[in-house]
């Protein structure tokens, strides 16, 4: 089966992929909860207001990555309609 579940395996990594990730969600909500303003949006807001190429290429990286890790099905369609592999 080309999409299965069997090749994840809660190891080392994927663990320490989890508790970053959590860490990483727990620490944001904390910030934005005390309004200190230290969030990862707030360091990254001049930057994109700055530059709007980064905007639009952090956006295309955001899509990217979403319709990969999140439909595979559709990223399998997306590529042969456009010719690649």
């Amino acid at each position: 089966m080309l999409w299965s579940w069997d090749t994840w395996q809660l190891d080392l990594f994927t663990w320490l992929w989890i508790v970053w990730i959590a860490w990483f969600a727990i620490l944001e909500t904390v910030t934005l909860a005390t309004g200190s303003g230290n969030e990862l949006t707030a360091h990254l807001r001049p930057l994109f207001l700055s530059m709007p190429l980064t905007w639009f290429l952090a956006l295309g990286l955001w899509l990217w990555i979403g319709v990969h890790f999140l439909t595979p099905t559709i990223e399998l369609w997306l590529s042969g309609a456009v010719g690649g592999p």
